[in-house]
C-alpha cells in the first residue's frame, strides 16, 4: 500500500474515533483535515502535475585544462494548469558540486533557469549525476520522483606548462627536428636561427640578415626529415599515491608528462607514452598532431595510482623490447624511492637510451631521492628532483635537456 493511501486510512480511523467521543469540535477538525488531505492527494493523482515537467541540462565545456571555470545551466519548463511544488537536484562528488534548488513553486507555463559556475583544478574523469526532479503535492505530504537520463562526463586534463623558448630563437634544434645538414630540405620554413659554419648557402635567409640589427647571416630552419622519436614513461605505482603538497605525486608526475607530451608534439616530435607499475598498463605509439595530443592527455588525465609498486627491473625488460619507432630518447618520471635496485638499473636503462629521470618526491623520501640522484650522476645519467612546488623549474630543466639531446643525435 502506498504511503498516502495509508495516511488517508489513518485519518479516517482518527475521524471515526473522534466521532464516537461525541466531541463536536474535535470531530469537525478531524473531518476538515481528512477532507483536505484526501482532496489534495486525489487532485495530485488526477491532475498529474508530475507529467508536465521538461528538464534540459547543459554544460559549456566537457574537456578543460585546469585551472578553469565551468558553467552548467538547467532549464525547467512546467506546462501544467495549476501551480506545482518541485525540487531539482544533481551533483558531482569528485568536484564537491551539489546542486539542490529546494522546494520551488512553479506557475503554469513558467520557465525556471538555474546557472551555476564552478572552478575545477583536479585532473580526472568526473561525472555529473543524472538530474533528479521531485514533484510534491500541494500540502507537501507526498510526491513523485523522476530521474532524467542526462549523466555527463567532464574530463579535467593535467596542467600544461609550456616551454619558454620561442621556436624561432632555437639555434641548437629540437628533438624530432633534425639539423639542416642532417635532413632533406622542403619548401616549408620552420624557423630562423643564426648561421653556423657548414650550413648550405641555399638555406641562408638574406632578408632576415638584412633586417637583423647586426646584419649577421641567418639560416632558415626547413621542415625536412623527422628526427628521433621520444617516449615518456610514467610511474603509476602505489608510491605515486603519496601526498605531495595539495596533490599526489601522481598528479605532479602526470602534469610533467602531459607538459612534455604537449610541448614535444607541438614542436614536431613524434612522442609516445608508457604508463607502468609492475607491468605495462598503457602504451601509446609515438606520433604527432592534435588528435595524438588529445589521446595522450586523455590517458594522463585518467591515470590513477595502482595497488602494486613500480618495479624497475620489469620496466628495463619492457623498454629493451620496444620497437625502434619509440626512439632512443627516454624521459622516466618516477616516484618510487625505496627500491635499492634503482641505483644499478637506472644506468642500465641508459645504456641504449638517451635517458633523463625525473624523481617526484616529498619530504618523507627526500633523502633517499637525493641518494638516487647522486648515484645516477656518478653514472652519467641526469636526474631532476621535483615536488609539487617545483614543477615549473623541472619543465625548464627538461626543455634544456631536449636541446642538448639534439646536439648529441
Amino acid at each position: 500500500m502506498r504511503g498516502y493511501n495509508r495516511l488517508i486510512l489513518n485519518l479516517f480511523l482518527l475521524l471515526l474515533i473522534t466521532s464516537l467521543t461525541f466531541l463536536t469540535d474535535t470531530t469537525l477538525a478531524a473531518l476538515s483535515v481528512f477532507l483536505s488531505v484526501s482532496l489534495n492527494i486525489i487532485l495530485f493523482r488526477v491532475l498529474k502535475p508530475f507529467n508536465k515537467f521538461t528538464v534540459k541540462r547543459e554544460i559549456d565545456k566537457t574537456q578543460v585544462i585546469p585551472p578553469a571555470e565551468l558553467t552548467t545551466s538547467l532549464k525547467i519548463r512546467y506546462e501544467g494548469s495549476f501551480p506545482a511544488n518541485s525540487k531539482v537536484e544533481f551533483s558531482c562528488k569528485t568536484l564537491n558540486l551539489d546542486i539542490n534548488t529546494g522546494i520551488v513553486v512553479f506557475n503554469p507555463r513558467q520557465d525556471y533557469n538555474l546557472v551555476k559556475t564552478f572552478k575545477v583544478t583536479k585532473r580526472g574523469l568526473h561525472k555529473l549525476s543524472r538530474t533528479k526532479v521531485t514533484i510534491m503535492d500541494w500540502l507537501l505530504i507526498s510526491g513523485k520522483t523522476f530521474i532524467f537520463d542526462d549523466e555527463q562526463e567532464i574530463l579535467i586534463l593535467p596542467h600544461i606548462y609550456p616551454f619558454t623558448t620561442a621556436t624561432e630563437s632555437l639555434g641548437a634544434g629540437i628533438i624530432g627536428v633534425v639539423a639542416p645538414n642532417k635532413r632533406g630540405r622542403s619548401s616549408e620554413i620552420w624557423g630562423i636561427r643564426d648561421y653556423q659554419a657548414g650550413d648550405d648557402y641555399k638555406v641562408i635567409s638574406w632578408k632576415a640578415m638584412a633586417k637583423s640589427p647586426d646584419h649577421k647571416p641567418k639560416t632558415k630552419i626547413m621542415a625536412g626529415e623527422v628526427g628521433s622519436a621520444i617516449t615518456i614513461v610514467l610511474d603509476s605505482g602505489k608510491d605515486m599515491g603519496a601526498q605531495n603538497g595539495e596533490d599526489t605525486s601522481l598528479d605532479v608526475g602526470a602534469d610533467i608528462a602531459a607538459s612534455l607530451c604537449y610541448n614535444f608534439v607541438r614542436r614536431g616530435t613524434d612522442t609516445g607514452l608508457l604508463v607502468f607499475d609492475n607491468k605495462l598498463r598503457t602504451l601509446v605509439k609515438p606520433d604527432r598532431g592534435d588528435v595524438h595530443i588529445d589521446l595522450l592527455l586523455r590517458h594522463l588525465a585518467q591515470v590513477q595510482p595502482a595497488l602494486d609498486k613500480f618495479i624497475v627491473t620489469n620496466l628495463t625488460k619492457t623498454v629493451q623490447q620496444l620497437p625502434a619507432e619509440y626512439g632512443r630518447k627516454l624521459v622516466l618520471v618516477l616516484g618510487r624511492t625505496d627500491d635499492l635496485l634503482l641505483d644499478s638499473y637506472i644506468p642500465r636503462l641508459a645504456l641504449n637510451k638517451d635517458l633523463i629521470v625525473v624523481m617526484v618526491h616529498n619530504e618523507a623520501n627526500k633523502t633517499r631521492a637525493e641518494q638516487i640522484q647522486k648515484s645516477a650522476k656518478n653514472a652519467g645519467v641526469p636526474l631532476v628532483l621535483t615536488t609539487a612546488s617545483t614543477v615549473r623549474q623541472t619543465i625548464e630543466a627538461l626543455e634544456r635537456w631536449s636541446y642538448a639531446a639534439i646536439a648529441r643525435a
